[in-house]
């Protein structure tokens, strides 16, 4: 499945942020040849494919399968995907296609071929931040054994951090990617204010999230926990509820339950 010189051949599906970082990290592996790019904007998929070397063709969804790829990896927002395999269309059992979602099956791919699979990179992208794409962490799956070694040789010319998945390990690991990025960025947003709100600057916290990260990464985040929760102090913990924004009350009350319950509080919890 690989072209002659042992290289494999590479085409991207997608344009968007997930993509773009890959596409380089293809372009950049020394055994992958990047072929392909195709978007459903023609300008966006030229723009990453100038980016990506001058021998990587730019096209649409339904040209992708003229590229001659061993591999065509499908990274599009996870309500475009339907409509992107579509647009694909059958190619056959010639080529192995994967998606690069954390919650869709891959078998939403078997319009394409039969041979479909997951390349999961557990990262978060956002245009304009740099990734090492060495040190991110990628998750793959095939729907056939003998497809696993090709997405493995593929995962591992751009990270150094390769795990087998399935399914049912994806949709726990995808939920704690949300709890890492989403649910942290939310929380750090209201740092943000009640930080503003006493006049000072977002960079106060900045110490003391890297030393949170730091000792949750040293000996694990429930036993790194301190506070009030942990202690059970609830009149401390009344005073701050009654004290931070009305729609943050919910989740200062959950927070704080939850750190309760996880250090034996759970007596404690219906009084706050």
């Amino acid at each position: 499945m690989e072209s002659g010189s042992g290289r494999l051949r590479i085409a991207i599906a997608g344009s968007g942020n997930v993509a773009s970082h890959l596409a380089c990290a293809f372009a950049a592996a020394p055994d992958c040849d990047l072929v392909a790019i195709a978007s459903r904007c023609r300008e966006n998929a030229e723009a990453l494919a100038r980016r990506c070397g001058e021998t990587v063709q730019a096209c649409g969804y339904s040209s992708i399968a003229d590229c001659g790829a061993d591999v065509i990896v499908v990274s599009v927002a996870d309500r475009a995907a339907a409509d992107v395999v579509r647009q694909i269309g059958n190619i056959g059992d010639s080529v192995l296609v994967l998606h690069t979602s954390g919650t869709l099956d891959k078998s939403c791919l078997e319009p394409i071929s039969p041979r479909t699979g997951i390349l999961y990179p557990f990262q978060s992208f956002t245009k304009g931040f740099d990734v090492d794409m060495a040190e991110v962490p990628v998750f793959i799956e095939t729907a056939f054994a003998e497809d696993y070694a090709l997405a493995r040789h593929l995962a591992m010319s751009i990270s150094r951090h390769v795990y087998d998945s399935d399914e049912q390990r994806r949709r726990h690991l995808h939920i704690a990617g949300v709890f890492t990025n989403n649910f942290v960025n939310a929380i750090l947003g209201v740092v943000d204010e009640e930080l503003a709100a006493a006049g000072y600057p977002a960079e106060v916290a900045e110490p003391l999230l890297r030393l949170t990260i730091a000792k949750a990464g040293a000996i694990g985040s429930f036993a790194a926990q301190t506070g009030p929760a942990v202690r059970g102090d609830m009149e401390v913990m009344r005073s701050q509820c009654n004290t931070v924004a009305p729609e943050y009350r919910e989740v200062y009350r959950a927070i704080s339950n939850l750190i309760m319950k996880k250090h034996n509080i759970a007596d404690e919890q219906d009084k706050l």
